[in-house]
């Protein structure tokens, strides 16, 4: 079976939505979706399953999507979203009480934690309401988590600490005093840990060149290394790409939390390498070593899906045209292959493609990847929904 549908405006163009058709027809589709898809889960709330609390696949994912909706009210009356709303919001408090720390010692990412994940879905619910219980509850939860961050776990965002300082990051956002020095000795591990790994390739003659496939194109060794299960995977999921992305976030967000000249010594060459080793096509390898030569991956967890946006964010920090042009060439290879034959997901389905497009189009304001958006979306209803 194909890893994605052709995408039919290559040959037809002219049938590409037009800016107004986007905030008109596209976005009737819009509507449609989101009423169906709420609708489907108001009427199986009694029998969601409780074993999965997360975000990535459990109801702590199905709550999330409750507490962007209510960041936009028209859109919820538009939808006829009040019962669905009201329905769900009736959960946090639940989930929250059947969080699960069985695994805390080796997981305590937000996205696949059943402990971390229901912390973070009842502080962000009760954000507002600064008297609440619930609310500074989950939020005292969640940041005494941070000393499990010193045990031995990975680094990357599904499973392992990037994926718990990315929960900080939000909290923070939603005006929870998060303590920087917590950020700080997390970040520091994680950037330890880089360097040690990268300074071990280096000493053992023919490693990196392994890893490079003895490439002479090759950019040199970076300054910081990361792996998950023995492969140095490139993505968004498990590799260099969620790393970076969240350390550039801390960087912005909360500066005085990275230690000292990382951001220029360690962080941004590292990003660097990662950006010329992109592909003739546009997209990335999912990892180092023999899939190096292989072009066949275009996902949010691996490839240029989850790639753009670190490419995106680095050059709003650093200005350097060479990540914006990546990010374009990520883009139009995402456009090309994007229509994905697993689904309509974040992770490995077309909606992280149009995601992609549709950061490309926030962070350069190019019109041309507003329209491959809705049209990715327009098809995504049209074989999923």
């Amino acid at each position: 079976m194909p890893r994605f549908y052709p995408n039919p405006f290559l040959r037809n163009p002219e049938a590409l939505p037009s800016v107004d058709d986007v905030y008109k027809k596209v976005r009737d589709k819009c509507v449609s979706a989101i009423r169906g898809l709420c609708t489907y889960l108001y009427e199986r709330t009694g029998s969601f399953d409780w074993s999965d609390l997360s975000t990535y696949t459990g109801i702590s994912g199905i709550l999330f999507v409750s507490l962007r909706l209510r960041n936009d009210e028209q859109l919820v009356q538009e939808c006829r979203l009040d019962r669905f709303m009201n329905e769900i919001n009736t959960h946090v408090a639940e989930v929250f009480r059947r969080r699960d720390k069985s695994k805390l010692q080796k997981n305590i990412s937000v996205f696949t934690s059943n402990y971390t994940a229901p912390c973070l879905i009842g502080a962000l619910s009760e954000h507002h309401n600064k008297h609440s219980t619930l609310g500074m509850e989950a939020f005292s939860a969640y940041v005494k988590c941070a000393k499990y961050a010193m045990n031995e776990m990975p680094n990357e965002a599904l499973y392992g600490r990037i994926g718990y300082l990315a929960g900080l990051i939000a909290l923070s956002d939603a005006g929870y005093p998060v303590e920087q020095e917590t950020i700080h000795l997390i970040v520091e591990n994680i950037l330890r840990e880089g360097r040690y790994l990268s300074q071990k390739i280096g000493k053992r003659r023919g490693d990196y060149e392994e890893l490079v496939q003895n490439r002479p194109d090759a950019p040199a060794l970076p300054p910081l290394m990361f792996k998950w299960h023995d492969k140095f995977y490139l993505g968004a999921a498990h590799g260099f790409a969620g790393i970076l992305l969240t350390l550039l976030k801390v960087h912005e967000k909360l500066p005085n939390a990275l230690p000292e000249g990382s951001l220029e010594e360690l962080i941004l060459p590292t990003t660097k390498w990662l950006c010329k080793l992109q592909q003739p096509s546009g997209n990335w390898p999912s990892s180092l070593g023999e899939s190096l030569n292989r072009d066949r991956l275009m996902q949010w967890c691996h490839g240029a899906t989850g790639i753009v946006p670190l490419m995106l964010r680095a050059y709003k920090v650093t200005g350097d045209e060479e990540y914006l042009i990546s990010a374009r060439r990520g883009a139009d290879a995402i456009w090309e292959r994007g229509l994905l034959t697993k689904g309509c997901g974040l992770c490995h389905g077309s909606a992280g493609s149009g995601y992609a497009l549709l950061s490309v189009y926030q962070n350069t304001g190019d019109a041309k990847y507003l329209t491959m958006a809705a049209a990715m979306l327009a098809q995504l209803v049209a074989r999923f929904g």
